[in-house]
């Protein structure tokens, strides 16, 4: 169906809506943000945040969920979650509407059976998008319908909120006192084989590390949403006050933007244990700023790789960065109009296609 008053397609986008804020929720939110000229476009959330005029598949109100499906002329699938991914594809068949998933990560330990049910239910979909080529050796889907293409969208700084008063002060007296900022963030403390996936405790290992070879550092780690992870947060705040790091690591809860942070930085790191295409990553080559993440799968041209899940390596790095960094930034080599025209093209190809 196109909008008549607009003239304009309907898409119907699937995912996690923020808040809170992680990085297919924020993907979703510039993607809008890029396809707001030529489509018309409505959201079905699948967070546990319920916000009011949105709807959100967990409130289990079938009969709206379906009349916004047969309401479209395509459904774009986001979801993180394994049933919703699979759920969306299936009922969208089921009625004849197009779709189109990205898949934003696929972890290793899917097994037979599970690994040829997600094959065989993603290749239902009319198109594919990997947002890395290690997707490919993961899953066995259908050449012709896949394409690869990471999941950055470039932020635009107008529109995201000021940096809170209080990171602000530690920047501003990190910045007096010469200390080298740098930053990392999670959007929730979740565990990942048995080990605390964004890395927090290892970037507070590093740090004392660092602090016991006296190198000149604010370290500044945000978690957009506690959820299940307290009890790390907490120790993490343990760990810091033991190790007098008061004054060099700065935990921070709440939704902040990253993007004004890592602009305010002069190191980003992404110490995760597991991962897909790393919004953060990429927006600190966007920003120009240095990036060191975990080897744990293959980064983006530029990334400085540590071992994953050793802080001693972790700190060997930074302290290496921190005595080779330079001030001149990077221009910006993203171009938003490019992606722009990427996605008009994938979904009017596959909403005209017969």
């Amino acid at each position: 169906m196109v909008d008549m008053m607009n003239n304009k397609p309907h898409i119907l986008i699937t995912g996690p809506i923020a808040p809170p804020f992680g990085g297919i929720s924020i993907h979703i939110k510039r993607l809008c943000a890029v396809l707001h000229d030529g489509f018309s476009i409505q959201l079905v959330d699948e967070s546990k945040n319920i916000k009011k005029g949105i709807f959100n598949i967990r409130s289990l109100h079938l009969f709206q969920y379906i009349k916004l499906v047969k309401a479209s002329n395509l459904i774009f699938i986001h979801s993180g979650n394994r049933l919703f991914k699979k759920f969306h594809i299936l009922f969208s068949k089921l009625i004849g509407k197009k779709t189109i998933i990205t898949i934003h990560g696929y972890g290793n330990r899917r097994s037979f059976p599970f690994r040829i049910i997600d094959q065989l239910i993603f290749s239902m979909a009319d198109r594919i998008i990997l947002v890395n080529n290690e997707i490919h050796h993961k899953l066995s889907l259908p050449k012709e319908k896949c394409v690869v293409m990471h999941a950055f969208l470039p932020p635009d700084l107008n529109e995201e909120p000021p940096i809170p008063t209080a990171i602000q002060n530690d920047l501003d007296a990190a910045r007096k006192n010469g200390k080298c900022i740098i930053v990392a963030n999670a959007s929730r403390l979740d565990t990942f084989n048995g080990e605390d996936l964004y890395g927090l405790d290892i970037s507070v290992d590093a740090a004392i590390r660092m602090k016991k070879k006296n190198l000149n550092f604010c370290f500044i780690f945000t978690v957009s949403a506690l959820d299940q992870g307290k009890d790390k947060y907490e120790k993490a705040l343990a760990d810091i006050e033991k190790n007098g790091l008061q004054n060099d690591f700065h935990l921070h809860a709440g939704v902040i933007s990253f993007p004004k942070l890592i602009v305010e930085s002069d190191i980003v790191i992404r110490p995760t244990n597991t991962d897909g295409d790393s919004l953060s990553v990429r927006e600190a080559l966007y920003f120009g700023k240095p990036i060191i993440a975990s080897d744990v799968v293959a980064r983006p041209e530029g990334t400085i790789l540590f071992k994953t899940r050793n802080a001693e390596d972790l700190s060997d790095t930074l302290e290496k960065w921190m005595r080779q960094i330079k001030n001149d930034v990077t221009e910006p080599a993203h171009n938003r109009k490019d992606t722009s025209l990427f996605y008009s093209n994938l979904l009017n190809d596959v909403i005209n296609k017969s």
